[in-house]
């Protein structure tokens, strides 16, 4: 397993249960927080995140194809992002 690379951009998402800002910069930390705090873990959305997720872990996707599924899927999990 390669070590993930940051992303050229994080994703900063609004966690509601938390009443706090999340900041992710790389697949490592998009996999684990699609594991542990996802709110909707179902839909193909989520589970292509998943998916690349993995994949990226293994060298075998960009991290930025990582970041794309990742906001598609906070997108379809009504999560509010914000791009820095």
């Amino acid at each position: 397993m390669e070590s993930a690379q940051n992303w050229q951009m994080p994703v900063v998402l609004a966690n509601a249960q938390a009443e706090a800002y999340v900041v992710v910069h790389n697949s490592f930390e998009a996999a684990a927080y699609l594991l542990d705090f996802w709110p909707k873990q179902d839909g193909e959305a989520f589970f292509e995140a998943i998916r690349l997720c993995a994949d990226a872990m293994d060298g075998d996707v960009d991290e930025e194809e990582v970041r794309s599924a990742f906001l598609a899927a906070a997108r379809d999990a009504n999560i509010a992002v914000t791009l820095h």
